[in-house]
């Protein structure tokens, strides 16, 4: 491929998290260089599942159907201790177009992410080294190796999305600090007889250890085992597949014969991250800027997170549109997203590693209690599919939620419905800073067939969504909603889409608004939003709600904007 001088953004590391950033700068037509050191994308397993909000990034970009259509969607958790069948756990929390587990694996998410990125007119500079970068004023200059040959391109930012053993973080001076865990496991894509069942996604405790199995495409499957204790393996070394065989019989309760292995491996694991993936016009995503143990299934998905994050914010100060300040809210939000998985980790890690006999019983006893206490399943099912992440602290998360007595002062809310219960309802609604819920529901007049919400919003901008309320519409109420949309629509058109969401099968008489009108007269959309009165949501191209206002107001709402916007 043919190189410029100089690019917006060099991106080094052509894995899910630094193909997730080249695809959300493609869509936004930034220039950029996505360079790796490999020779082709990854054609091995390593990372089995993606989650439900990384399935969601897939669908906003309009490429979902090949994770759909490849994809292995488990139905439940199947729990064995000690040799026994012991809970069989229907996925549970996972408030999502895509309601389950999906198994799949990283090769597969790398070929579907590269496919894209051509579709787009992308590409991956292959077989290209990251050396070194300079700062010189307002830009980079980034020093690049390839075919034995040195180069220097120049960029506005640069992004490390190069794995554990960051370059990237290393020449930035960013130190990376955690623990290494005890444990040792090994790792196989293999094919499987036995009686397994591919809607099942297996875990296994037993005197010894713990194992774990799950379908993957083409009838192969993903089983990772522990090592024992004494065992330890050398960094270069690959276990055959008669010991992971012994392994397997040792730790699984349900028979079964491996064969034709595509790929196996033995790994530590780590609880590691960056005090800051920022310095200057450097970045870390991915593994260079946190590690966590795969028993989270989480590591891959948290690298898709951060891109998702930070992609939009680079589009708009790239294009010179947004303050560059946007840019210090990705380090402040992404590092309470990873919070609550650096516990599962540690929580994993210390469960499965009790293999004395008393710790062992410990062990078998709580699993069987905690995972069979419903509110903890559906926990768990929020944090696997990451539907429950929540951002309290950004500058650029608010929420304004007028008092009751306020309310009272608003002519619509004292009229039509009570003013105490237009709040409480609101504030039972997702709150700022939490994922945007994606609702199932009838969306135009004619009733045709009901229609996921997110198919129609966001289109790479942020989506403002203003609900005119349940109850009867009163004229100053029509005027807000109109003024609201129609000036978000001239000053912001650009960077938001703006929709007003009816609890009616018609539009107000006096409603002047021409643009995006949804039809929700059932009131799905509006309960799960907590809208029994007028309000508004302001979601970001990730689906994070970044601000939400009861009553309208379009004073707080512009306050808002004008925090990101220039």
């Amino acid at each position: 491929m043919q190189f410029q001088d100089k690019y917006d953004v060099v991106i080094v590391g052509a894995g899910p998290t630094g193909f997730m950033l080249a695809l959300y700068l493609a869509r936004a037509g930034i220039s950029f260089l996505l360079v790796d050191k490999k020779s082709q994308v990854s054609t091995i397993m390593k990372a089995t599942a993606i989650s439900s909000v990384s399935l969601e990034c897939f669908s906003d970009l309009n490429y979902a159907a090949p994770f759909e259509q490849t994809g292995i969607f488990t139905h439940a958790l199947s729990v064995y201790i000690e040799k026994r069948p012991s809970l069989h756990l229907p996925w549970t929390g996972i408030d999502s177009k895509y309601p389950y587990a999906c198994l799949l694996g990283q090769n597969y998410v790398e070929k579907f992410q590269y496919q894209l990125l051509q579709q787009m007119k992308g590409d991956v500079s292959w077989e290209t080294g990251f050396k070194d970068y300079e700062e010189k004023q307002d830009q980079l200059r980034v020093s690049l190796e390839k075919n034995g040959q040195s180069f220097t391109v120049n960029c506005q930012y640069l992004i490390g999305c190069d794995g554990a053993k960051s370059k990237v973080r290393e020449k930035a001076g960013i130190e990376q600090k955690g623990k290494k865990y005890p444990s040792h496991y090994m790792i196989a894509d293999v094919e499987l007889d036995g009686q397994f069942d591919a809607k099942d996604w297996y875990f296994f405790l037993a005197k010894k250890g713990f194992c774990s199995v799950g379908a993957l495409p083409a009838h192969r499957w993903g089983i990772l085992v522990s090592l024992p204790k004494n065992m330890e393996y050398q960094i270069g070394e690959t276990p055959t597949l008669e010991f992971f065989q012994q392994q397997f019989n040792e730790l699984c309760s349900i028979p079964g014969t491996l064969k034709n292995p595509n790929w196996i491996s033995h790994f530590h694991t780590y609880n590691k991250s960056v005090k800051q993936r920022r310095r200057g016009r450097v970045f870390l995503c991915g593994d260079a800027a946190h590690q966590v143990s795969p028993l989270t299934s989480l590591g891959m998905n948290s690298g898709i997170l951060d891109a998702t994050n930070l992609g939009w914010k680079l589009a708009l100060v790239c294009r010179k549109e947004a303050k560059e300040t946007l840019l210090d809210s990705y380090d402040i939000e992404q590092r309470q997203t990873l919070k609550i998985v650096k516990q599962l980790s540690d929580s994993n890690e210390r469960s499965f590693a009790m293999t004395g006999a008393l710790t062992r019983e410990i062990r078998d006893h709580l699993t069987e209690l905690i995972l069979n206490f419903k509110p903890v399943m559906k926990m768990f099912g929020g944090i696997l599919s990451q539907t429950s992440i929540r951002i309290k602290k950004s500058p650029i998360i608010d929420e304004f939620i007028g008092m009751p007595i306020h309310l009272k002062q608003d002519s619509h809310y004292s009229l039509h419905g009570s003013c105490l219960k237009a709040w409480s309802t609101f504030g039972k609604g997702p709150a700022a800073g939490k994922r945007a819920p994606d609702v199932y529901a009838f969306l135009d007049k004619e009733n045709s067939q009901p229609q996921w919400l997110f198919d129609h919003l966001l289109e790479g901008r942020h989506a403002l969504i203003v609900f005119s309320g349940c109850e009867h519409h009163h004229e100053k109420q029509t005027e807000t909603i109109d003024e609201i949309l129609t000036k978000t629509e001239k000053h912001y058109s650009k960077w938001i889409k703006p929709v007003l969401i009816l609890a009616a099968t018609e539009k107000p008489e006096k409603l002047q608004w021409q643009g995006n009108i949804f039809y929700d007269h059932q009131q799905m959309i509006h309960q799960r939003y907590g809208a029994s009165a007028s309000c508004l949501y302001l979601i970001r191209p990730d689906r994070i709600i970044g601000f939400r206002s009861l009553p309208l107001r379009w004073d707080k709402l512009e306050q808002y904007l004008k925090r990101i916007w220039q």
